[in-house]
């Protein structure tokens, strides 16, 4: 593998089969079908609910622990990677506290749940993993330090029993708490609403992805506390875009977004919340958690308001915020395979640049290399027969370790991934994570959740903007193409 110049070709030689994925084919299905896997996997938003929380209750939270698991309380941690099962879905538990599932809704209609995982007061250095009950994964979506709060989202499966396995790896023994707050679940083919006969408002939306555009940035300025910004999602354009196209269409088809949101500046510790409507008060749930000073991003699912606009609550303190676009959640008829979501059967990591397969040798500043997924993607299979053609992937991008450039000057950086251009152009003005440097007593591993849409012949670009850095790509699902 070649990593020399400023857009080197690298290829995955990698990338092997992933095994089955877990789908429910339609009771209609045929052989004589003209359009293969074109129902089902689709979005339904939820209002965000925690199903899970590991801690005791508190004052102004007397509901809590939710369903929490032995052994209760913190959960242990250490090199052992301990590991306990979280319900998911709750079906037919009469104790499963906050129940999110819609009525008449069976776990063979679940494909893979939308959540949002946060680690509380660990206290030790470490990360946490995810897969389904029964599918062992030896991936992660949260890194933390000790006494670190830090929420990642995640698409998860339900695996045996409707269980998600997490599992806390650490330096040394030590103990977290664990938060699960569920945002929104994909379908099956089998599902077809509450009476068998999908209605307008039951049916579900595709995730279509885009080449990743910038459509607000409040720099210079700052929105202030407990502000609320409204920021136009139906018809957007990307800022600075020549000529002006709408990176969103202006179609009330246009159920949702994901956005890559991301602070800086703040000049105290706050949480943003992305919203629908305007919100009546404090919002009850966060998308973002940020201390002073602090630069971060998480990526957020979020439906657009009647009016084709989002809007962004920020807590405490002014800060400065940025929207990136990575896709939108549009409603369509099952005639086309384009945006559905279908989930590996766990976690699967496609990339790891610390390691000998793919290098082991960290980008440099303002360098940016290709990776292909021509095989990873051929890879992925339901029951040995290939899925066919996809528009990309889902999956947590973790800046591993950044570096200094040069030994006395520190260094923050971020990472773009995008869809290989055809030309050698410079890299779109976003950013899928932002770090800081790594240091020996404390190595800040920086994870996002993203999802990236293929470029020519399947290839993704990787930009890293300053120092050196090692990154993860852990793949969750795939998204379909006609």
């Amino acid at each position: 593998m070649n990593r020399s110049g400023r857009f080197p070709t690298l290829l995955v030689a990698g990338l092997l089969a992933v095994g089955a994925v877990a789908v429910v084919p339609p009771a209609t299905a045929t052989a004589a079908d003209p359009c293969t896997y074109c129902a089902g996997g689709e979005y339904h938003p939820i209002t965000p609910t925690r199903i899970f929380d590991s801690r005791a209750a508190a004052e102004n939270d007397p509901l809590r622990p939710i369903n929490d698991v032995a052994p209760l309380g913190a959960k242990p941690a250490g090199t052992a990677n301990p590991a306990f099962d979280v319900q998911l879905l709750g079906i037919g538990d009469e104790n499963f506290a906050n129940p999110w599932l819609p009525a008449d809704v069976t776990s063979n209609n679940v494909l893979a749940v939308v959540a949002s995982i946060t680690v509380v007061t660990p206290t030790v250095r470490g990360y946490l993993g995810a897969y389904p009950a029964g599918s062992p994964s030896n991936t992660s979506i949260v890194n933390f330090s000790a006494n670190q709060n830090v929420a990642n989202l995640s698409l998860v499966r339900p695996g045996d029993g409707d269980f998600l396995t997490v599992w806390l790896h650490a330096d040394t023994t030590g103990n977290a708490h664990v938060i699960v707050d569920v945002y929104g679940w994909f379908s099956t083919t089998g599902y077809l609403g509450a009476d068998d006969t999908e209605s307008e408002d039951e049916r579900g939306g595709r995730l279509i992805p885009v080449a990743p555009g910038r459509i607000y940035d409040s720099r210079p300025a700052s929105v202030g506390p407990t502000s609320v910004t409204e920021v136009t999602i139906r018809g957007a354009d990307t800022l600075g875009a020549s000529p002006v196209t709408d990176i969103v269409p202006n179609s009330t088809d246009v159920e949702g977004v994901l956005i890559n949101l991301t602070s800086t500046g703040s000049t105290a510790g706050t949480f943003v919340s992305v919203l629908p409507e305007t919100p009546v008060g404090m919002p009850s749930t966060s998308n973002l958690n940020v201390l002073a000073g602090q630069t971060k991003a998480n990526l957020v699912l979020v439906p657009v308001g009647a009016d084709g606009k989002i809007r962004l609550y920020n807590h405490n303190g002014s800060t400065k915020l940025i929207v990136d676009v990575l896709g939108y959640i549009e409603r369509r008829l099952d005639d086309t395979r384009a945006g559905r979501v279908i989930p590996l059967t766990s976690p699967f990591r496609a990339l790891d640049t610390r390691q000998a397969a793919f290098g082991a040798v960290p980008i440099g500043p303002g360098i940016a290399e290709d990776w292909s997924f021509a095989a990873f993607s051929a890879s992925v299979n339901i029951g040995g027969v290939p899925v066919g053609n996809q528009l990309g992937l889902l999956g947590n991008l973790t800046n591993a370790k950044l570096t200094r450039q040069y030994p006395t000057v520190a260094v923050s950086s971020y990472l773009t991934v995008y869809p290989t251009p055809p030309t050698n152009s410079l890299p779109p003005n976003v950013s899928s994570l932002n770090s800081v440097e790594s240091t020996t007593a404390d190595a800040k591993a920086v994870p996002n959740m993203t999802m990236v849409m293929y470029g020519a012949d399947q290839k993704v670009r990787v930009f890293n903007y300053q120092g050196y850095a090692h990154y993860i790509l852990d793949v969750s699902a795939v998204i379909l193409a006609d």
